[in-house]
């Protein structure tokens, strides 16, 4: 599935970057952005494998993730509000970093935001059944 490649080389770029000690703002805001994005794919994955396509709607496709999500997921309890918790935070750090220039964006932000996309990619492996 190209989107579990897409979200396990984004974390691996993310990390690469963190351990490299790289401390520039511009590019804190870019990882918080492409965590955010490699997770919502991995969301997107989930509505697909349940027969659900998100490439139909046209309006609030972010909201409406989520909201199919809580809903065909979480409700059914075949992920946890933890996880699905983890794809609304990360997409508030998203908009954060495009949005709230005058929010500085620092280290812990990055970090914070790599725990959450672990934390839901690995529900989103385990419900795909891929390791």
């Amino acid at each position: 599935m190209q989107e579990v490649e897409f979200a396990r080389e984004t974390l691996r770029f993310a990390q690469t970057f963190l351990h490299m000690g790289v401390t520039n703002p511009w590019l804190y805001r870019m990882l918080l952005g492409r965590l955010y994005y490699a997770a919502h794919h991995l969301g997107r994955r989930l509505l697909i494998e349940i027969g659900i396509q998100p490439d139909q709607w046209r309006a609030n496709v972010h909201q409406q993730v989520l909201n199919e999500l809580n809903q065909q997921y979480v409700a059914t309890g075949r992920m946890t509000v933890d996880a699905w918790r983890a794809l609304s935070h990360l997409r508030n750090l998203r908009r954060r970093a495009d949005y709230e220039l005058a929010i500085p964006i620092r280290l812990r932000d990055v970090n914070h935001a790599v725990a959450l996309f672990i934390r839901f990619a690995d529900e989103c492996y385990q419900i795909l059944g891929v390791s």
